[in-house]
């Protein structure tokens, strides 16, 4: 089972930060209006929860990552070799920034309460460590200018994705809660919010594709499509495309369930029981290609166009 610790970590790393920073900066930039959302105990313990979280994955993964490129077992290392491999290699440097900004986030939420002014802070630390994501995996390989160029568009995508994620999650964790405890007027709030998302969520998708894209000329050309499908990269590639696909079905839903019921006057208790139980199920559909999207995202990361 060796060979699954890696890819394992950097999944959990990728759904860890992307959710934390997605959720926070949702919250912040598109939630501001539902007076219902609580930023007291209860955020407080999942910010803390998260940060930490985030901290302890980012440090167990460096490890593994530094014993893995210098070919030794996890037990093998020491700190001179921990120090010349983050020191020395562009990953290493991204995985101390990561960290770095990580330890400053946890450090700040336990100094300070949960309100609006350390959402941001914290949220900006969360941007920060998703960047540095961005110095890993195939982008870390190119040098010069469209080395950069990669690391840049890596970050552009990872962004939109987690603000794209981080929706869902906010969308998921509102629903299951006004479904458990209905009420018309939260709801409404709600559903025109998810009806108010969909321009932000266009725009969205439109950056995860195009710097898709562009990831993808500069892994391996997209001229090259075809031969690459025919490899086991290519594959997993091709499945990433159909969940997101299936991701965006489930958004378009989710936002035609929000119109109907935002514009449908004086709905009664039980179409918004009701309603709020579609959307849960569209939001918790959307939620698990997500998840899958993330599970391919770790794998490919370490993989190579031209073979496994």
């Amino acid at each position: 089972m060796g060979w699954a610790v890696e890819p394992g970590l950097r999944f959990l790393n990728y759904a860890v930060l992307l959710g934390m920073f997605g959720s926070t900066a949702f919250r912040l930039i598109a939630l501001r209006s539902c007076r219902f959302l609580s930023v007291g105990n209860r955020a407080s313990l999942r910010l803390i929860g998260g940060a930490a979280a985030a901290f302890v994955l980012s440090v167990v993964l460096m490890l593994v990552s530094v014993a893995a490129m210098m070919g030794m077992s996890l037990l093998d290392l020491d700190w001179a070799t921990i120090s010349m491999m983050v020191s020395g290699t562009d990953i290493g440097i991204a995985f101390a920034v990561r960290i770095g900004v990580l330890f400053l986030a946890l450090c700040f939420l336990v100094a300070v309460r949960a309100t609006k002014l350390s959402q941001m802070v914290v949220g900006a630390c969360f941007a920060a460590a998703l960047l540095s994501l961005g110095w890993s995996g195939h982008a870390a390989a190119g040098e010069g200018g469209i080395g950069l160029l990669h690391r840049l568009n890596n970050g552009a995508h990872l962004i939109a994705a987690g603000l794209w994620l981080g929706a869902i999650i906010c969308f998921v964790d509102l629903t299951v809660m006004l479904h458990r405890r209905p009420d018309r007027e939260q709801a409404l709030a709600l559903l025109s919010q998810i009806h108010a998302f969909a321009p932000l969520g266009v725009g969205l998708v439109a950056v995860v594709a195009i710097t898709g894209l562009i990831n993808s000329q500069l892994i391996f050309g997209i001229q090259n499509s075809l031969v690459v499908l025919s490899t086991p990269y290519g594959l997993m590639l091709a499945a990433k495309l159909i969940l997101v696909g299936g991701m965006l079905a489930f958004g378009a839903n989710n936002a035609a369930i929000g119109r109907r019921f935002a514009t449908s006057g004086e709905p009664s208790e039980n179409s918004v029981h009701d309603v709020l139980a579609r959307l849960r199920l569209s939001l918790g559909g959307e939620l698990c290609l997500a998840v899958g999207v993330l599970g391919l995202v770790a794998v490919l990361g370490l993989a190579s166009p031209g073979m496994m």
